[in-house]
């Protein structure tokens, strides 16, 4: 139950009143097996132990550990283009034409028909944990874009779930990069053998990645003096901890050093005694760790929101514009994707973005009507979005009425509309 990377978030102490009902949350939204004619599916999975009982959640004091789950069909873009040309030039060979647009579209949309449901499937994981005392949420996870996933699904079945993503007070690639050039780190961190330095000047510019390297040596000092700034760093915390820090505070390759595996012994009956021994000395650790970043970077729950002018010779009005465009675009995709973002802070709420309507709602509609049959893979092709806005489109027609609840093979029908043949 070790994670390896960490994606970081906060929330308010409201949010984590709300979480004790989390397991009760979860139950609602468990995995199911992937149907037929489905791409993908998401939910949640025991963390420890498996089968239909299985607790969802795995607490140890104030920590609550939870997995989603997740099955993907395998079908590589090269088979179904294969499939698609073998069927077109079976009609050129014997009907002696070419075959159109809009008849190569409905073929391909036949060779998809008939391929998904024999595609195989490949099942994933995906690890977090809450620290209701301490308002953490820890996702076990490199990827910000999966991170992100994890916390819709969470808020889906919560109904609310609001986040605060890290807003450092002290930048951390200035930060970073005084610790590097003057070898003065705070009491208990040291430095690893990686580093990651870039220009910040230009989004071209050099970049300079040192592995299994003396981080004191000149040749990083001199990277330094020419105007690079460190963009990921290795540390040992304490002689216990050892990872790599980016300037977005995600940590990479996290392990947990020897000190602490003894720790662990061998002495458990089983599995439960395992993953309850593994799971509370890895949030103890990782509290100790936290709070150290908290105390470095200015991550209090309190602290006031900071803009970091990383060119600030280009002065505060371009900081301020930056900030303008940045909230248009957040915006603009909110209103995209169907749904509200709200910012908030302390409680607070301190800016909300778009308006919850979907603005492809009518095309969803208009898309299984015509096919007479809902699926979210269907979605996905003829409109050329993702997974969860698929599925977000597919609910909102699902509590309009427009398509029925998914069956127990995850079919769906379109109502008052007579399934195609």
């Amino acid at each position: 139950m070790f994670f390896r990377n960490l994606v970081l978030m906060r929330f308010t102490p409201e949010t984590a009143d709300d979480l004790a009902r989390l397991e009760e949350a979860l139950a609602a939204h468990r995995l199911r097996a992937c149907g037929p004619m489905e791409l993908g599916t998401r939910g949640f999975v025991a963390p420890v132990g498996r089968g239909d009982d299985a607790a969802l959640t795995h607490t140890v004091q104030s920590c609550t550990a939870a997995m989603l789950g997740a099955e993907d069909k395998l079908l590589p873009a090269a088979v179904v283009a294969d499939e698609l040309h073998r069927r077109v030039q079976k009609i050129s060979e014997e009907e002696g034409r070419k075959v159109g647009g809009r008849e190569r579209r409905r073929l391909k949309e036949d060779v998809l028909n008939d391929l998904v449901p024999r595609a195989f499937i490949r099942g994933s994981h995906h690890q977090f944990y809450v620290d209701v005392a301490n308002h953490w949420l820890v996702i076990n996870s490199a990827s910000r874009k999966t991170a992100e996933m994890m916390v819709s699904q969470v808020r889906e079945a919560l109904g609310s779930f609001p986040v605060i993503p890290m807003a450092p007070s002290e930048s951390p690639r200035v930060l970073m990069t005084d610790w590097l050039a003057n070898n003065e780190l705070p009491a208990g961190l040291a430095l690893g053998d990686e580093c990651e330095l870039r220009d910040p000047a230009t989004s071209t510019g050099a970049v300079a990645i040192s592995r299994r390297q003396d981080l004191d040596s000149d040749e990083i000092k001199e990277h330094i003096r020419n105007g690079k700034q460190v963009y990921q760093l290795a540390l040992v915390f304490d002689e216990r901890l050892s990872f790599v820090l980016g300037e977005d505070l995600v940590i990479k390759k996290l392990k947990f050093l020897d000190v602490v595996q003894e720790q662990l012994g061998s002495d458990h009956d089983d599995a439960q005694s395992l993953a309850d021994a593994q799971f509370a000395l890895m949030t103890l650790e990782l509290q100790r760790l936290l709070a150290k970043l908290e105390e470095w970077f200015g991550l209090a729950l309190d602290a006031p929101l900071h803009l970091h002018r990383q060119d600030a010779p280009l002065g505060m009005r371009l900081a301020e514009r930056t900030a303008r465009q940045a909230a248009e675009a957040m915006n603009q995709r909110a209103r995209e994707d169907g749904v509200t973002i709200t910012l908030s802070q302390g409680g607070k709420t301190l800016a909300t973005f778009g308006d919850g309507d979907d603005s492809l709602l009518a095309s969803a509609i208009a898309v299984v009507r015509e096919h007479g049959r809902a699926s979210i893979s269907l979605l996905q092709r003829h409109l050329r979005i993702g997974y969860m806005r698929a599925a977000r489109l597919m609910e909102t027609m699902e509590a309009q009425k427009v398509v029925s609840a998914p069956e127990a093979n995850g079919n769906r029908h379109v109502l008052g509309v007579r399934a195609a043949t």
